[in-house]
């Protein structure tokens, strides 16, 4: 794969998660703006429960056909195109069967109706056209990025569009049921464009139902591991969520915003791992290139990203909550920094899991996340027990060490590992926070408010930049 692809790749995976981010925390943003606590908290859980029920629907099936030999056979990608279709059905029939038990557990009715309508998101989005699949496995981020934007820009421009006019109509709050039905089938909304696009995208032939027993064959078993990952990580994942909201909606609505914003670095890794680093991962093991020479380059890159934006989070996230939010959810500042600690483990662990289901373990991933799983309960009620909101994001984060173990163990096994760097990087970190809480103490609030935040943005960058170089000369002296 040439350097220039792969450089365009890169570019449109940053700017297009960029891109896509800034548009929905400026949306959280108004929609905080334009709703109570009680309602965000409720729409969460409603979101949480289709995150979920995605990701048990989940096969693997584009992870599969991204580095499977027959990734570009059309009789592969007809069966795996007829499986999605089936596991979107599967999605809103499971959103519909689980809907009045989540209303009765949580005292809410209105999600007795909400759960089924977003649900209708999976349904809809089962019917993707495989072209995705094909581009992704190419690293041809651009078509892609183009569309997934635009569509997110239209979709909830006019969700903002019609609650401003609802509010304009019933500025008391009286028609909140109707607020949240519109914020649901933006998602439903979404969706439709994001597949009826995809059929735009060429030269692909467009997809037929086909049911090729080898190909079956090697979905399932690919993907029979990655289901049983996705559910052991969904419950893991979020289980502070799931139990903050039993607390109070209310309180999950402030909670969630800082989740939010926690999670923006975590997600543009992922985003990079997994529309750039597997396909290039893949790639290279298929064309015979030893995995010595392989996971180095990837996991130095991530890791560096991953330490320039966590770090720049957890320094700056807090006045960023005072000066967007209203008072409402001025908590959320105090819980940014702690979740900061969780969403840095997980950081480390994306070159290293995308290297393992690159080499086709899946098994090893629905291992860590099950050995995750175990320990989530009992970490995060000691957690709870101990500290309270904040004891229990901490739980979250020694349930996630221990998954970074298991990873770490299959690494080895494979002949790689990464754990010195991993602990050499992670005390920098740690240390470039505390001269930042050190210096944001002796400023003062009035006067670092801009000053300071800028201030670390030039020395973080020029830190992990230099971290970086450090690491790359090496990195590509060892390439064959």
């Amino acid at each position: 794969m040439s350097g220039r692809r792969v450089l365009r790749g890169t570019v449109w995976t940053v700017a297009g998660y960029a891109a896509v981010q800034v548009f929905r925390f400026g949306f959280n943003i108004a929609l905080a703006q334009m709703v109570a606590p009680q309602a965000l908290g409720t729409m969460a859980l409603v979101g949480l429960f289709i995150q979920g029920l995605a990701m048990f629907s989940d096969l693997g099936i584009r992870q599969c056909v991204v580095q499977h030999a027959r990734g570009d056979d059309p009789a592969f990608l007809n069966t795996a195109w007829t499986v999605q279709v089936l596991c979107g059905a599967a999605l809103w029939a499971g959103s519909a069967l689980l809907a009045w038990p989540m209303a009765a557990f949580y005292g809410e009715p209105a999600l007795l109706w909400l759960v089924p309508l977003a649900g209708l998101a999976g349904l809809v989005g089962g019917f993707a056209s495989p072209a995705l699949w094909t581009y992704t496995r190419e690293v041809r981020r651009g078509p892609l990025v183009r569309r997934e934007v635009g569509v997110y820009v239209a979709a909830y421009a006019a969700v903002l569009a019609a609650l401003s006019a609802v509010r304009a109509r019933w500025p008391g709050g009286e028609a909140r049921d109707l607020e949240l039905a519109i914020i649901a089938l933006g998602a439903v909304a979404a969706a439709l464009g994001e597949v009826a696009l995809s059929y735009t995208l060429r030269p692909v032939a467009r997809p037929r139902v086909a049911w090729e027993p080898a190909a079956r064959r090697e979905l399932l078993h690919f993907g029979s591991w990655v289901f049983v990952s996705s559910t052991c990580t969904f419950f893991a994942a979020q289980a502070d969520r799931l139990a903050v909201g039993k607390l109070s909606l209310e309180t999950l609505g402030v909670y969630h915003i800082a989740v939010v914003i926690a999670a923006l670095p975590a997600g543009v890794l992922a985003a990079l791992g997994a529309q750039l680093v597997f396909p290039l991962v893949s790639g290279a093991m298929r064309d015979g290139e030893p995995l010595g020479a392989v996971f180095p380059r990837a996991h130095r890159a991530m890791v560096a990203a991953a330490a320039l934006l966590i770090t720049g989070m957890a320094c700056v996230g807090p006045a960023a909550v005072r000066l967007l939010y209203n008072d409402q959810y001025a908590e959320a500042a105090a819980y940014i920094r702690l979740l900061a600690v969780p969403a840095w483990i997980t950081a480390l662990l994306v070159p290293g899991e995308l290297t393992v289901l690159a080499l086709g373990h899946t098994r090893t991933l629905a291992l860590a996340q099950a050995v995750r799983l175990a320990c989530v309960p009992v970490f995060l009620f000691a957690g709870f027990e101990l500290a309270g909101l904040p004891g229990l994001i901490l739980g979250v984060a020694a349930a996630e060490a221990v998954r970074y173990a298991v990873i770490a163990a299959a690494l080895h096994r494979a002949g790689v590992t990464a754990v010195l760097e991993d602990a050499g990087v992670t005390l920098l970190a740690a240390a470039l926070f505390g001269l930042y809480v050190l210096a944001e103490g002796a400023v003062g609030a009035a006067g670092g408010r801009v000053a300071l935040p800028l201030a670390a943005g030039v020395v973080l960058t020029a830190v992990w930049a230099a971290v970086y170089a450090a690491w790359a000369a090496p990195a590509e002296g060892t390439e064959p």
